[in-house]
């Protein structure tokens, strides 16, 4: 399937596993606490967003995935942020406030490397994200 020429925004998807040295919950919580909070903060990022959405798994749910005999992925959590275009994305995470304080707060909770994957969604059920 060819991607579409004009599409209604991009999706990032930054895939994130917890650090060695930190507890599921510490690391769930300081992600929904802590981290969305400066992330907020940060007008380049509040004002070009879309949508903002966090997809959390834990131990449990791994295990229980393992039911279905196919890998199961490794990673603790999704951040999943939804912008106009990737030129969008790529002030967002350029801006020098951003680099200033989200880089080094993901240290305290997210083991590097974060993997990044760009996209679109082609919605088959249920409301399509509307761009800004």
């Amino acid at each position: 399937m060819a991607e579409p020429t004009k599409l209604p925004c991009v999706r990032v998807q930054l895939c994130l596993k917890k650090k060695d040295d930190v507890s599921d919950e510490f690391f769930h919580n300081y992600w929904k606490g802590n981290h969305v909070k400066l992330a907020l903060e940060n007008k380049k990022f509040a004002s070009n967003v879309i949508r903002y959405n966090q997809f959390h798994t834990s131990p449990k749910m791994k295990a229980e995935a393992g039911v279905f005999e196919i890998p199961v992925s490794e990673y603790d959590g999704i951040a999943e942020v939804w912008v106009k275009d990737i030129e969008t994305w790529k002030s967002i995470v350029t801006d020098p406030d951003f680099v200033e304080v989200i880089a080094p707060d993901e240290s305290h909770f997210i083991k590097a490397p974060i993997h990044i994957l760009l996209g679109y969604d082609y919605t088959v059920i249920g409301d399509t994200v509307k761009p800004k």
